[in-house]
């Protein structure tokens, strides 16, 4: 895809033309969406690693760290519970992206980030932040309009 075929969202990034993203599709994960350089693509991005942070702590926990003390098998916490941690710091760049796109408030990124520490929390963060969103952002997406949401520029999702 040429640059000057792409659009571009409000920080000047260069954006897919994907066209308007209905509010029952927004968020849910593919290939196209992984790449956009808006909130909608931060969105993606944050609720796909979100579910493999979770996915890897609970590997790490239930699986792992009962190989570690019953069976006396390091292993699958040093190969696992060290994938996981790089995959958090990932995380955390990746809800950081989201956040600064979406105007987070402290509270809601606390609960993100305290998200990777405590086993199935991944999922009930990421499902909340999703449901948030969604609601947040559905008067913008039925509009696809471009402007300003709730006082804040966003691009329009047709760009």
């Amino acid at each position: 895809m040429s640059e000057a075929r792409l659009s571009r969202d409000a920080d000047g990034h260069p954006m897919p033309p994907d066209g308007p993203v209905p509010p029952e599709e927004m968020g849910r994960p593919t290939w196209a969406g992984l790449v956009r350089w808006d909130v909608f693509g931060a969105l993606m991005r944050y609720r796909v690693m979100a579910f493999i942070v979770g996915v890897g702590l609970i590997l790490v926990v239930f699986v792992g760290m009962p190989l570690q003390f019953i069976a006396h098998k390091k292993l699958a916490v040093e190969i696992v519970g060290t994938l996981h941690g790089y995959l958090y710091l990932l995380y955390l760049v990746l809800a950081a992206d989201l956040a600064r796109r979406a105007h987070w408030r402290l509270g809601r990124i606390l609960a993100v980030v305290a998200a990777g520490f405590v086993p199935f929390l991944a999922f009930v963060a990421e499902h909340r932040v999703y449901r948030q969103m969604k609601e947040e952002y559905s008067d913008f997406l039925a509009s696809g309009a471009p402007g300003e949401f709730e006082g804040r520029p966003v691009a329009s999702p047709a760009d």
